[in-house]
């Protein structure tokens, strides 16, 4: 078994002083600045094989840090492969490094990242050694739910409904030997004040920086578009449907190779049978041989992280943040792995990998096989 296979730490205000280390002195580093007005967490995803110091600092001992002179840590350890730090924080300014600094083909090889008020809460799945699966479905149980959305976190007033979102990374194998990353979203978006929902695909390019999608290389029922953040994306929506709580159902991605072209099926089940509402077919520039959601300690050429969630988050379409005013929600995740269904592998209790977020005024344990969203203090942790 992996020492610090996953390391969660409380840092209250009275524990700060308590928990003081002095780290090493540096080499090469590279460092994450944020702010939290409000209690957050940081997390830390060891992808290189190489072992790594990873220090999380005030932004008091950071400066010390850079004069060479010893800087207080908040905490201080090694990363390692298939490691996932998670530490908890009070409000405060904070600089996170990582030294000496992991490089593969000129790129970090640790993911970061830091949340504080709002996260992607629900299940996300992150094995340690990555996994192809063809499928994945999302159970979601709506019972109660009512938010008010805002563009940012300046609370300028946005959308006020939410979204349950399956998302994967998908990557094609081409004959070529090269290989395309593909983030793709099955949505259900919820306007509870309004009574209506729809079903949403969403498809980036995480190959290259430019996140350029060919209109040529790409059908289905919707179109590529342009972003106002400059990048495209292919989308399509489905007409309204009221809406009637309590909600359950599911939301599948299945994806396949056939005939040198890669095949992304969205569907969902409300009752009735699977609709598959959307199939969209990929043809890059030399004949897809396999295709396949990826899933554990990976990150594209953008440097986005392999995970697999099924996440409740904002609207969306501009509006960022869900205020949770109520809310049960009861959420699993499942893959298609050696030709059944099982329950995802590693979950964890927030994402990573979309814009949109909810308050962390709630809980989300696992509960009977399903991880229950319900106002209360929210904990990060492997479930």
């Amino acid at each position: 078994m992996r020492r610090l296979a996953v390391l969660v730490m409380l840092l209250s205000a009275g524990l700060l002083s308590a928990l003081i280390a002095v780290p090493p002195m540096r080499g090469d580093f590279t460092v994450a600045h944020w702010g939290a007005e409000g209690p957050g967490f940081v997390f830390a995803v060891g992808i290189d094989d190489t072992p790594h110091n990873i220090t999380l600092f005030t932004k008091e001992g950071f400066d010390m840090w850079m004069k060479d002179e010893p800087g207080a840590a908040v905490y201080n350890g090694m990363l390692r492969r298939g490691d996932f730090l998670i530490i908890e924080t009070p409000p405060g300014r904070y600089v996170l490094a990582v030294y000496p600094l992991p490089f593969l083909n000129g790129r970090t090889q640790t993911y970061t990242g830091s949340y504080s008020g709002w996260a992607p809460v629900g299940v996300m799945s992150l094995p340690r050694e990555p996994s192809a699966f063809g499928a994945a479905a999302g159970y979601f149980e709506v019972r109660r739910l009512k938010a008010r959305g805002f563009k940012y976190e300046s609370r300028e007033p946005g959308v006020n409904g939410t979204s349950i979102q399956l998302n994967a990374m998908v990557v094609l194998e081409l004959a070529d030997g090269g290989r395309q990353y593909y983030f793709v979203q099955n949505t259900v978006s919820l306007l509870t004040d309004n009574g209506r929902y729809d079903f949403l695909v969403n498809i980036y390019n995480h190959t290259s920086r430019s996140k350029v999608l060919s209109r040529g290389a790409m059908s289905g029922r919707g179109g590529v578009s342009w972003s106002v953040y400059a990048w495209s994306y292919y989308g399509y929506r489905t007409r309204e449907e009221r809406l009637s709580l309590p909600l359950s159902g599911f939301l599948i991605i299945n994806v396949t190779a056939v005939g040198g072209v890669a095949k992304i099926d969205f569907g969902y089940n409300v009752g009735g049978g699977v609709v598959w509402y959307d199939s969209v077919m990929i043809r890059p520039y030399a004949p897809v041989e396999r295709a396949y959601i990826l899933a554990g300690h990976a990150v594209t050429p953008i440097y986005s992280i392999a995970s697999l969630e099924l996440v409740l988050c904002a609207y969306g379409g501009g509006t960022f943040y869900a205020e949770l005013e109520d809310v049960d929600v009861r959420l699993a995740l499942l893959v298609w792995d050696d030709g059944r269904w099982r329950p995802a592998p590693r979950i964890f209790n927030f994402g990573f990998n979309t814009a949109e977020a909810v308050s962390l005024n709630v809980e989300a344990r696992l509960v009977n096989g399903t991880v229950r969203i319900t106002k209360g203090v929210f904990k990060p942790q492997l479930l």
